[in-house]
């Protein structure tokens, strides 16, 4: 996995991303990863030690980007293909990911706990849930450095799921704990779309904070140029090794 890493750092990648169903962190003891791996090798895992193993390497995945300084993007919480005949007529990604519910805060906790503090990890975190923002990921952001918020995954096309993530997210995490619009659409030619929306749904939330007198206009500016372009930029700036 470090040669394939490294193998992408050479070619300008700037992260992993990771689509686990669970969120799930906990390291195994190394003997006990083995054993599950060999299992695996041969078509023997069961669901739980397959879990478990996910978890585990998703702590080592962590623990490898505070080596090489790519960014671990999360956004657990999907069961891809929900329809069985809908992936058999047509294949994968076809509209029936369906989303399910992720607990965050224990979860990531063994990765926020080796690396949280530091300065050389970069994590960060999208959910297709607008409800765990201000439960749980908007504190954890606002808590730790290491973490930033993604742009809302999966609903980025929902106007007013959008300026409620807005509402739930910055009171706690503020403007600067999070990644910025990112897009990682196959639908290339929505993406212009997609960043002119989210564009005018900041701008509206900044000039309901101007209008309140909770921002003066010059800051509101500012923000907004960092929202639209400086922010992603400072997320995902290149790896340092």
């Amino acid at each position: 996995m470090r040669l394939r890493r490294r193998a992408f750092i050479e070619a300008g990648a700037r992260a992993t991303d990771h689509g686990h169903l669970s969120a799930d962190t906990s390291p195994l003891p190394t003997t006990e990863a083995e054993r599950i791996y060999r299992d695996a090798r041969r078509g023997q895992v069961c669901p739980t030690d397959a879990q478990a193993f996910s978890a585990h390497m998703l702590y080592q995945m962590a623990a490898m980007s505070a080596e090489d300084g790519l960014v671990m993007q999360l956004h657990p919480g999907v069961l891809r293909n929900h329809s069985s005949e809908i992936y058999r007529l047509h294949g994968p990604d076809q509209g029936f990911d369906v989303p399910v519910g992720v607990e965050f805060t224990r979860s990531l906790r063994p990765i926020l706990e080796a690396l949280g503090l530091s300065r050389q990890f970069r994590c960060i975190l999208f959910t297709t849930d607008e409800t765990v923002y201000s439960r749980e990921l908007a504190p954890l952001a606002g808590a730790y450095p290491s973490v930033r918020l993604g742009a809302p995954w999966w609903f980025l096309d929902s106007p007013e799921q959008m300026r409620r993530f807005r509402e739930s997210a910055v009171e706690t995490a503020g403007f600067y704990n999070t990644s910025g619009f990112v897009d990682d659409t196959r639908a290339f030619a929505s993406i212009s779309a997609r960043h002119d929306l989210s564009r005018r749904i900041d701008a509206g939330y900044l000039a309901k904070l101007v209008a309140g007198g909770r921002l003066d206009m010059g800051k509101a500016l500012d923000t907004m140029v960092d929202l639209a372009h400086r922010l992603a930029l400072t997320a995902y700036a290149a790896p340092h090794c």
